[in-house]
Formats: structure tokens, C-alpha cells, sequence
């Protein structure tokens, strides 16, 4: 994807999206309150950014195989920990705000589409360890690297399925009466996001949510967003840019879309402008 094209995406966005003050539902009033402008530090946080700082500093190589649209920044399959952390995982605010999205809804049952070297993922498992969270990974490597990290971590509330997503993904839907949460990362293109997500909302409930990453990654991405907001299953979605949140909350008798920043980003749009 060239700059042009993501500035361009992000400029459009940007024109469009409003703030919370401009928001009349209060469970999105709520939630963006809570989760995307909640600056609160936790102790985690020093935790996984000391271990994030390590994986940056990791020079061991890993043959890595790519099941997905792979990478922007580089077309070998070996690639050092360190190129890896820093393409594959997501930046400290977005892992902060999934640690406080499931912190938020408490979800019992999460599902991860994309395990790379793991940090992700125990952003997400300590946001609630009472729940377990089902993570998958396609890369042999990086997931044997990833489990040896949650071993290390003493994440017991990890549970790492390696294999094709394709494959793996209706066993994975067996053994789960439900689906509280689910991040959809690991596979950029639109047809498998599409698949994926058909095959997930099964499973999905009333208090559901579904994160979807990099939803501007590439024209793909944008035409499988688009989509999933059309779907007559989905009551409700929050675009962030960076990733979208999707909703089913039957109470929402008509379907809304919401284009997000956070108040400081359009400070013109102040609650007394209301």
C-alpha cells in the first residue's frame, strides 16, 4: 500500500469522523468514554512494554510461514524477532485500548485470528483473565515462539492452536458454545475475512463484540468492512481506523455506523457545542 494511499484513506476518514460529544447512544457514549479515552495506566502495562521492548531488541531469525496477504515491509520469509515485533504487532495505544476493550466487556470466550509473536495476545488475556482466550496462528515458528512467551508470562488463560486458519477454524468453532469477543487480524485479504467472519457470527450473541484490524489495509480490506457493516446480523459498528468494532445488540432496533477520534484529535467539537 503506497503513503498516498494511506493518507488519502486517513484524510477521508479523518473529514468524516466526529467525537463523542456528537454522540446520542449512550453505549457508544460509554464505550468510547472508557476504552478509547481511557488513559488509565495498569500494572501490566509495564510489564508487556518492558517484554515489547526485548522482542525490539531480539535478533534471532524465524523462518515464517505467511498464510495471508503477508507483509508491507519485506518479502523473506526469514525474518529476525526484532523486523517481526515491529511489523506484526500492533503499536502501544491500540495493544492498551484491547486490553481495556476486554477489561470493558469481560468477554468469557475470545478468539484471536493471528497469534504472531504473541504480545497481542497477552494484552488481551490479561485485560480478563477469568475468560480464556482461543488464539490461532498459521506460522509453525512464530507460534513456537509465541507459546514459549506465554509459558514465560505464566499465561494460563492462553490456549494456542497452530495450523491454517482454513482448516483449523471449524474445529476451533466446536469446541466453544459461543464467541464473546474476536480479534480478526492475520489475514489481510478480503474473501478469507469475509469467511472468517460468516463462520464466527454463528457463534455470535447479543453482547458480542468482533474487533477487526487494519481496516483500511488495502482497498480489500475496505470492500470487506463495508460489507460486514451492510450485514442485517450487525446492529451497530464503530470505526477507529485503525480497527473496527462491530456489534449485534438486538436493543438497536436500526443498524448505526459511527466514525471515531478521540475528542483531543477534533477539539472545535466541544460537549458545549452540543
Amino acid at each position: 500500500m503506497s503513503k498516498w494511499f494511506q493518507i488519502s484513506n486517513f484524510l477521508k476518514f479523518y473529514s468524516s469522523a466526529t467525537t463523542k460529544y456528537r454522540i446520542h447512544s449512550p453505549f457508544v457514549f460509554d464505550l468510547i468514554q472508557e476504552v478509547v479515552e481511557d488513559d488509565r495506566d495498569f500494572y501490566s502495562f509495564r510489564i508487556l512494554k518492558r517484554l515489547r521492548e526485548d522482542l525490539a531488541d531480539n535478533k534471532s531469525v524465524l523462518e515464517v510461514t505467511d498464510l495471508g496477504a503477508g507483509s508491507h515491509t519485506t518479502k523473506s520469509n526469514i525474518r529476525s524477532i526484532a523486523s517481526i515485533s515491529k511489523s506484526a504487532v500492533s503499536p502501544v495505544k491500540q495493544c492498551e485500548m484491547m486490553f481495556r476493550l476486554v477489561q470493558y466487556f469481560k468477554p468469557a470466550t475470545m478468539l484471536e485470528f493471528g497469534t504472531s509473536l504473541g504480545l497481542n495476545s497477552l494484552y488481551q488475556s490479561t485485560g480478563y483473565t477469568n475468560g480464556q482466550l482461543i488464539t490461532m496462528e498459521g506460522s509453525p515458528e512464530i507460534a513456537q515462539f509465541a507459546n514459549s512467551l506465554f509459558k514465560k508470562m505464566d499465561a494460563r488463560n492462553i490456549v494456542l492452536r497452530q495450523g491454517n486458519f482454513d482448516t483449523i477454524l471449524p474445529e476451533v468453532l466446536t469446541s466453544v458454545k459461543q464467541l464473546d469477543y474476536v480479534f480478526f487480524d492475520g489475514n489481510h485479504r478480503k474473501a478469507p475475512t469475509l469467511a472468517y467472519f460468516e463462520q464466527c457470527v454463528l457463534l455470535a450473541t447479543n453482547d458480542s463484540v468482533f474487533v477487526f484490524d487494519d481496516i483500511y489495509w488495502s482497498a480489500g480490506m475496505r470492500e470487506a468492512w463495508e460489507t460486514i457493516k451492510k450485514d442485517k446480523r450487525v446492529t451497530l459498528t464503530v470505526d477507529l481506523y485503525f480497527m473496527g468494532l462491530v456489534f449485534f445488540r438486538k436493543e438497536q432496533k436500526k443498524q448505526e455506523h459511527y466514525k471515531i477520534v478521540p475528542a483531543w484529535a477534533k477539539p472545535w467539537i466541544m460537549g458545549f457545542f452540543k
